[in-house]
């Protein structure tokens, strides 16, 4: 079976619709794209072969983007992000998703004192 990255990257974006996060998600942002959003950033993944199959352990990372003042909108998004993801099913076209957990999650100001950016970390053990 073939390697479930990219249908994992697909699953992903799809599960954070406008519907589930309140705000646009991106794999790559166009210029001059208005706050809030989300971008799927870089993704680790782990050789963790068993007897069961072909399996990898992924850290994904995903950030959020905002320019509201203070911390707020950056943790409602990321909590948004948690409750569509943590422990959840996601169905792919190749391989599929053994676990989910969101396993970190950060707010930090940026250097412009203006933006403020939320990290998420997946760890999703995927199966092939």
């Amino acid at each position: 079976m073939a390697d479930p990255s990219f249908a994992l990257q697909v699953a992903l974006f799809d599960r954070l619709t406008d519907e589930v996060v309140s705000c646009k998600t991106y794999d790559h942002v166009p210029m001059n794209t208005p706050y809030p959003y989300v971008t799927i950033g870089s993704e680790i993944s782990n050789n963790d072969d068993t007897l069961a199959g072909r399996r990898e352990i992924r850290l994904v990372y995903l950030t959020v983007w905002s320019d509201f003042e203070g911390q707020e909108e950056v943790k409602r998004i990321m909590g948004e992000i948690d409750a569509a993801l943590h422990e959840r099913k996601l169905p792919l076209t190749t391989g599929r998703v053994v676990s989910i957990r969101v396993t970190r999650k950060q707010a930090t100001p940026e250097p412009d004192c203006i933006t403020y950016q939320g990290s998420v970390t997946l760890r999703i053990i995927t199966q092939h």
